[in-house]
């Protein structure tokens, strides 16, 4: 769009060196021609990238379950839990707008996660032609830019992790909301009406019910003023007031949600701290032009004779030298320095400088930012194909659309590592071999497949559990005081009939918390396995002490009682396993068993009944209730 604010002019002795920039020569209606057709390509590129992940599940131990397959209050659109989206945090985030989909997905879909992957793509692909629009508003006179920006943004393999990962809908939903408010900002500043401002406003109160990230938005659009020479005076900033105490208001809601995701670093000094920041920054902007070595995490680094690895240390030398040439760059103009600050502005809340969680850096995080990067090399591109470099035109052809096929390719295959739990973690823990996150993702989630996917096969659910054991010892090896690494590691030793080993981590799961229910009951099955029901008693009293409403733990505890003689008890806590969870069949059936040979047969019969009522086709139930009955009737004679 055409600035109504023009900027000066340069004076006729600079030299050409030191202008700016000059615009493409080619006609707004000669791009048109084909400018559409391109788009339409890269829209069709994106959806072929995705599509695998169409076929894709939940990931079972990161934030799907929280978000979705766990999540209570997503299963019904009532009132109370609408309610709950806008007042209360999810996984440490204020998204009520992110999680009010979800909800409206599983109404029409439940847990099959092909909708949610869908809507993913859709939004991805919708942002995509967003970001050409906003960049068409701030170039009006060369849809290359635009086509440029957009192209890169849609194949980037970086934005992988925001569109094939269902619980980064919260990225492509804000992202959504937040250029739509951009670009009716840009109408807002080329016909001055005040509909567009309000719209625009609106839109962000969306973007940031969506992801906190967006309270940058006001900073963006002194950006954008300053892009496109706005004089500065009163009237920028009180049109921007309500926008100020938006971001005022969600910042204050997102710093509450992200107290309890506060990471400390002991190891770590503050000039460490700072030193990871740096890396990470230069990082980014490196990946943008060569994405390589992608992960899932990527871990803070391992300090060696108390010093972090000598590239950290040269960071502050890289990133020195970019911002020279950053500032360096006004003498051609304002679009580096546009271009840079976008992605500074966009980027500045997730650069960890106060620490959110043990990841020094995430590729999500790009999502929005690199569009400024995409910028600058849109605005080069047509800088070198206009005037006098026209002749380069059919030149610069060859390397966008190579490095366009070259991040599709690697899309497309990046997409494959967001299979499953297993391909992911693999993936990172091949990139950083250190990584205990890895470890214990991975080791988790073949755990999990060890007690619900393949509980029927001892073969599969045998190498999931000796799998997961190798996955906790290389944890212990590398975080000896992680926190979840010795009740896991005991629970799969349970499962391998590995009591004694099971116990002892239990034991050292216990002395680091001395509240952890899971250890004490855990422990306690062990302990019953190997016939010390004494101890068994002990740990299934110290769960119900933790926790008293659990049905399992009466239930296990009355089968140890049983074994201990001590039937009144046995009964006891069978009876109360049925108050809380009246559907336990195998409480019916331990409590029957029980009073028939204290021929209490009345009783029994009860339980019997009540058996049959829950499972009509159990035939042995049914045949030995007949037993029971002619003994009852056999008594009463």
């Amino acid at each position: 769009m055409e600035s109504k604010y023009p900027s000066k002019k340069p004076k006729r002795d600079l030299p050409k060196s030191q202008q700016k920039l000059p615009v493409s020569n080619v006609s707004v209606n000669d791009q048109k021609k084909w400018i559409w057709i391109a788009l339409a390509i890269v829209s069709l590129t994106t959806f072929v990238i995705y599509y695998n992940a169409l076929s894709y599940g939940f990931l079972i131990t990161w934030d799907d379950a929280a978000y979705i397959t766990t999540n209570s209050a997503i299963r019904d659109l009532h009132r109370a839990n609408i309610q709950s989206f806008f007042t209360e945090y999810f996984v440490w985030n204020y998204q009520p707008i992110t999680i009010l989909t979800y909800a409206l997905e599983y109404k029409a879909a439940g847990n099959s996660p092909f909708l949610y992957h869908f809507n993913n793509i859709i939004l991805h692909v919708l942002n995509t032609l967003l970001v050409f629009l906003l960049i068409k508003n701030l170039s009006p006179k060369n849809y290359i830019v635009a086509l440029i920006t957009a192209a890169f943004f849609a194949v980037h393999p970086m934005h992988v992790e925001s569109v094939a990962w269902v619980s980064e809908r919260k990225d492509v939903l804000y992202s959504f909301f937040f250029l739509i408010s951009l670009i009716l900002y840009t109408y807002y500043l080329k016909t001055e009406k005040l509909k567009f401002l309000l719209f625009s406003c609106i839109l962000f109160i969306f973007s940031c019910m969506s992801k906190s990230a967006a309270v940058i938005l006001p900073l963006v659009m002194i950006l954008f003023d300053y892009y496109l020479n706005r004089k500065i005076s009163w009237r920028i900033l009180v049109e921007k007031i309500p926008f100020f105490i938006i971001s005022l208001v969600f910042g204050i809601v997102a710093v509450k949600s992200q107290k309890t995701a506060l990471s400390v670093l002991q190891a770590y000094s503050v000039f460490d701290h700072i030193t990871v920041v740096s890396n990470s920054f230069i990082t980014y902007i490196f990946k943008a032009f060569l994405p390589v070595n992608l992960s899932a995490i990527y871990q803070y680094p391992i300090k060696s004779g108390g010093l972090l690895p000598m590239i950290y240390y040269m960071s502050f030398v890289f990133n020195g030298l970019l911002l020279y040439f950053v500032w360096y760059s006004r003498r051609w103009g304002k679009v580096v320095i546009f271009g840079f600050l976008f992605f500074i502005l966009t980027i500045i809340l997730v650069m960890q400088i106060i620490a959110v969680g043990d990841a020094a850096m995430a590729d999500r995080y790009t999502y929005i930012p690199f569009i400024g990067i995409f910028f600058i090399i849109g605005k080069l591109c047509a800088y070198l194909s206009s005037g006098a470099n026209v002749r380069y035109t059919y030149y610069l052809l060859v390397p966008l659309i190579l490095g366009f096929v070259v991040f599709s390719s690697l899309s497309y295959e990046r997409v494959k590592k967001w299979e499953n739990d297993n391909t992911l973690f693999s993936d990172a823990i091949n990139k950083n071999p250190f990584s205990t996150t890895a470890y214990i993702n991975r080791g988790s989630y073949y755990l999990d497949l060890a007690q619900n996917k393949y509980n029927d096969n001892s073969q599969k659910k045998e190498v999931c559990l000796i799998n997961a054991v190798k996955d906790f010892d290389k944890l212990v090896e590398l975080d000896k005081n992680n926190s979840y690494v010795y009740k896991n590691r005991g629970i799969a030793n349970f499962y391998l009939h590995d009591y004694y080993k099971a116990i002892n981590d239990f034991d050292l799961e216990i002395v680091r918390n001395s509240k952890a229910k899971g250890a004490y009951f855990y422990r306690a099955l062990a302990k019953n396995a190997i016939k010390d029901y004494t101890g068994a008693v002990r740990d299934f009293n110290k769960t119900l002490e933790l926790d008293p409403g659990v049905a399992d733990v009466y239930f296990n505890r009355g089968n140890a009682k049983k074994e201990l003689r001590d039937f009144t008890g046995a009964l006891n806590d069978w009876s109360k396993a049925i108050e809380l969870n009246p559907k336990m069949i195998k409480a019916y059936n331990n409590r029957s068993f029980l009073l028939c040979t204290m021929q209490d047969y009345e009783g029994t019969l009860a339980d019997y009944d009540k058996m049959i009522e829950l499972n009509p086709q159990d035939t042995i139930v049914i045949k030995n209730r007949k037993i029971i009955q002619a003994l009852l009737e056999s008594k009463k004679n």
